[in-house]
């Protein structure tokens, strides 16, 4: 293989590597554990688990929010449906499974707002909430 060649494999595995969902902590709520991606910044929120043509059993993505409030979300891009948790601070206030939209433009798809003032949001595959409800305790876990 040429040196050429080699870079251009190399720049293909780092970019796959950086681009792949990676887990970085664990989210324990209703007895299930999952391993998510953080979703910290503006753009990590806005981008959230569109695009994705599968989530996996257990995966899912947790967007911690600068501050409590009435948060709003949308599907957009999304592919698949999935079961969100909206949080506040260590406990559920709420629980929804969302169809996608598979519209990139996000004001055509509808949105939905926290049941009322929360911290952060699981997303995690459709079905894997459904014995989640509010109150219930919510650990993070960083490895």
């Amino acid at each position: 293989m040429t040196r050429r060649r080699g870079v251009a494999v190399l720049a293909v595995v780092l970019l796959a590597a950086c681009s792949s969902p990676r887990p970085e902590v664990t989210v324990e709520v209703g007895g299930d554990v999952f391993a998510v991606e953080l979703a910290d910044t503006a753009s990590e929120q806005k981008e959230g688990l569109a695009g994705r043509e599968e989530i996996p059993a257990g995966t899912g993505m947790l967007f911690q929010f600068g501050e409590r409030a009435e948060h709003q979300m949308w599907m957009a891009g999304m592919q698949v449906p999935i079961d969100v948790a909206w949080i506040d601070d260590d406990r559920v206030i709420g629980t929804e499974t969302l169809e996608p939209c598979t519209e990139v433009d996000q004001t055509t798809c509808p949105r939905w707002t926290a049941p009322g003032p929360a911290t952060a949001l699981l997303e995690v595959s459709a079905g894997a909430l459904a014995d989640v409800a509010a109150g219930d305790t919510v650990e993070l876990q960083t490895p």
